[in-house]
């Protein structure tokens, strides 16, 4: 085999990578009824075929003199229309192709946003292809959490405003298609005008910077609505949390390990050394947000959360923070929940043992036997466990809430939760009308259960 031949391979392999975190993605978040790979792969070869028609239609618009010539309106104008409507208009006929052929595989809201998104990976393969065809491998870790996830987040918010109607039934149709095809078309021409523009010096990057944060909060915010109205709901099987994190990581890794590779056959050890530790400074911190965010989410059977933009972190002052920037002492927390705030949905109204960790001075003086309820979202969107204990009064409601800092567990193996009373407060349902401030601390308690088995 030649050289030029194994790294056409090499390239094609990398393409592949780029989307395949993301494959991989969406059948671990399709937690209640999952698709088949077949299907998967098929919605992937339809979306490849779009950018030939993509491609078509740029040069359609080039005969017509419409392309970017440096002048800012002209710029921006063709960034939305020539780019941005072009390609989300192509990506969506290739989604409804894939909903006419898959109809009977989609039973459930969130298949909607799948089948989009993997349709959307298929126009990004191709994409990325060409792209390290022509710029090398290097830029495999930013094409793939970038450009990958714009396609998807882009055509998912089409289809959502497409469907919501039908789906959530909220908003009206048109309004619904029209603002979620123009929230995409708009996001991606922007995107990749502030990318490529220079009209506010080193600055203009820092709003695709922030439109892609915005944009990936929204994506998250739109599949959460669509688990939480799964008509396969089921609490137990829902456990996004830590093991998503991990394999998304370890994708990240890969990413990183076949850059490294490539820059070090191709310009030698210390220059891939050089190329690998900019890129991890630069980004690192960035990709660890954006995975944390994508691996958290909200799961409240049937609960339907307004989605709105925002940054995908923000400052909290509810104890729960992630963490915490030094000397400023301002807690900062990724949206959704974290692992410890999800832990005990798996043991929804299943007998749990509560233990003081601290014998003395408490009021439960030793191992009770305790059913945890429900799960309720306080007004100020922290998480707490409504907890009926035995032997206890039903005059106050008794709640856990978990401990997301310090020390979190008992000999690595039962997790600590906070045991708290709302004194004259028996409806679960009014939970969602108090801050955490209103909660009154009782103790410190573990759950004598083994979460690792």
């Amino acid at each position: 085999m030649s050289h030029g031949l194994l790294y056409i391979f090499f390239l094609a392999f990398a393409a592949l990578v780029s989307v395949a975190m993301w494959l991989d993605y969406f059948r671990q978040i399709d937690v209640f009824e999952k698709e088949n790979v077949f299907s998967l792969i098929l919605a992937v070869s339809i979306g490849g075929l779009t950018p030939s028609l993509s491609l078509y239609i740029y040069r359609v618009l080039e005969e017509f003199n419409f392309a970017e010539n440096g002048e800012f309106i002209n710029d921006a104008l063709f960034s939305i229309l020539g780019i941005g409507l072009n390609e989300e208009l192509c990506k969506l006929l290739g989604v409804l192709f894939v909903f006419f052929l898959l109809k009977k595989r989609i039973n459930e809201p969130i298949d909607y946003l799948i089948y989009a998104g993997v349709t959307a990976l298929g126009f990004s393969l191709v994409e990325n292809y060409n792209y390290f065809y022509n710029h090398g491998v290097t830029i495999l870790t930013s094409r793939t959490f970038y450009s990958a996830l714009e396609h998807i987040i882009n055509s998912t918010i089409i289809i959502y405003g497409l469907y919501r109607k039908k789906i959530f039934r909220k908003g009206n149709l048109l309004l619904n298609s029209i603002t979620g095809i123009l929230l995409a078309v708009t996001s991606h021409g922007l995107f990749d005008f502030f990318l490529t523009d220079g009209f506010l010096g080193i600055f203009t990057s820092l709003l695709s910077l922030i439109i892609y944060l915005i944009g990936i909060n929204f994506w998250i915010q739109m599949l959460n609505n669509a688990n939480n109205y799964s008509s396969f709901f089921d609490y137990h099987k829902v456990n996004f949390t830590p093991n998503l994190v991990f394999r998304l990581f370890y994708w990240y890794f890969l990413t990183l390990v076949i850059a490294f590779t490539n820059n070090y056959v191709m310009t030698g050890l210390n220059t891939s050394i050089i190329t690998f530790l900019k890129g991890l400074f630069s980004d690192g911190i960035l990709f660890w947000i954006v995975i944390l965010r994508v691996s958290r989410f909200k799961i409240f059977k049937m609960k339907y959360f307004k989605v709105t933009p925002a940054l995908p972190f923000y400052i909290t002052k509810n104890n729960d923070e992630d963490f915490l920037i030094p000397i400023l002492n301002i807690g900062i927390k990724i949206r959704g929940e974290n692992f410890r705030e999800h832990l005990l949905t798996k043991f929804l109204q299943r007998k749990i043992e509560l233990h003081p960790v601290n014998e003395k001075n408490n009021l439960i003086k030793k191992t009770v036997n305790a059913i945890i309820t429900d799960k309720k979202l306080l007004h100020d969107d922290v998480i707490v466990y409504p907890v009926s204990i035995e032997g206890f009064s039903n005059t106050n409601l008794y709640v856990l809430k978990p401990k997301t800092s310090g020390i979190k567990e008992i000999g690595n193996r039962y997790p600590i939760e906070g045991l708290y009373s709302i004194e004259g407060l028996s409806e679960t349902q009014k939970l969602e009308l108090i801050n955490h401030n209103k909660l009154k601390f009782v103790e410190w308690i573990y759950l004598k259960i083994d979460y690792k088995l």
